[in-house]
């Protein structure tokens, strides 16, 4: 099995949807074969533990908006209202950056995104 950085376009070209960009590239691609999948990560181990897996948070997007009511309470709290047509009219990365200032702080988005 290739590691992820050793794949090239063309191993993956039989596989593309559409026509390539101009490194072989494809902007969509069919279910890959195992042989060409990424390893999954392994479970984080904690210092000084090698049995133990880390408390893990998911910070995916799917997990933010599945939780979203958190987000808005939470960032409510810091002083940001997402619904104020100030912050709606100011740049997005100054909000994504605060969103995901939640996941590193003890906030209740936090606690509901926490595997154990």
């Amino acid at each position: 099995m290739k590691a992820p950085e050793d794949v090239t376009p063309e191993d993956l070209a039989p596989y593309g949807i559409g026509a390539p960009d101009a490194e072989g590239w494809y902007t969509d691609y069919r279910p890959l074969p195992p042989h060409l999948r990424p390893s999954p990560p392994a479970a984080p181990v904690r210092p000084g533990s090698s049995d133990k897996p880390a408390v893990e948070v998911d910070g995916s997007w799917y997990a933010l908006l599945s939780n979203w009511r958190l987000v808005v309470a939470d960032l409510k709290d810091r002083g940001i209202d997402l619904y104020d047509p100030v912050v709606l009219a100011g740049p997005w990365l100054s909000i994504r950056a605060a969103i995901f200032s939640l996941i590193d702080s003890n906030s209740r988005l936090r606690a509901a995104l926490t595997r154990r």
